[in-house]
């Protein structure tokens, strides 16, 4: 076993989907641990290191949103990537636990083969932002170099909310204000990890941490992005595939 084996935590309290998990997420090479409900997957967070978390909803003591509150409260945990995998299908569950800090959303009957590579997707892309960069920090490397009225400031991709282009230009958005970025978004959709970030029109990518509300309006997807004016962002439709995987849909 190397010491770059993937190490996931499955907080499930059906016991036969913690072991399908394992046996899958094993064969692919990763170390798997097993908790029946979420206090017991917090002491076990608070006692091993884990790369991603894989955690159900509906549990006895500790269901999965106190757990995933835990998980986001605590400054050593709070940046470990979380899949919901649960059998609850609806929009508003979805919805909470993007808000909430969830990286990926997976319903129940799921395919092993395509969660694995879910896993595989997330982990590695944490581990391209936590600096692989020589001298560089963490703290630094997930920093944008942005200009606004003559100034140049390092802007934490955390407080990004999505990415637009117009008019030859590329400009970030915060929660109440917007700067512009010396780099196109073909370049910004290489640069950033697609675990937080994804492309979804030729004008747009979103922060999926800071998705609000996802909309079907006349048989397409609307973002509805959690900025101070509630911003719309259209999916294209070739866009359509890589968001719905994205977000988990």
């Amino acid at each position: 076993m190397s010491d770059e084996s993937t190490r996931v935590l499955v907080i499930d309290d059906d016991e036969a989907i913690v072991d399908m998990i394992r046996m899958g997420l094993e064969a692919d090479g990763m170390v798997v641990h097993g908790a029946s409900d979420g206090a017991e997957g917090i002491d076990l967070l608070n006692r091993e290191v884990v790369d991603l978390v894989i955690l159900d909803i509906m549990m006895p003591r500790v269901d999965g949103w106190m757990a995933l509150m835990e998980i986001r409260n605590n400054p050593l945990t709070a940046d470990i990537p979380v899949i919901m995998l649960t059998a609850k299908t609806q929009d508003l569950a979805k919805i909470l636990a993007f808000k909430q800090g969830v990286q990926q959303y997976v319903t129940k009957p799921f395919n092993i083969l395509e969660l694995s590579a879910r896993v595989e997707s997330l982990v590695r892309g944490r581990r391209r932002a936590a600096g692989d960069a020589a001298g560089v920090s963490d703290a630094d490397f997930r920093k944008l170099a942005v200009r606004k009225g003559g100034r140049t400031v390092l802007l934490s991709l955390d407080d990004v909310v999505f990415i637009s282009a117009r008019n030859k230009s590329t400009y970030v958005h915060t929660y109440e204000n917007q700067y512009l970025v010396d780099l196109t978004l073909s370049d910004l959709e290489g640069k950033l990890g697609r675990e937080s970030f994804v492309r979804v029109h030729r004008s747009y990518m979103i922060n999926l941490n800071r998705i609000k509300e996802i909309l079907r309006l006349e048989g397409a997807y609307v973002v509805v992005i959690a900025d101070r004016d509630e911003t719309h962002v259209p999916v294209a439709r070739r866009q359509v595939r890589v968001f719905r995987e994205a977000v988990g849909l």
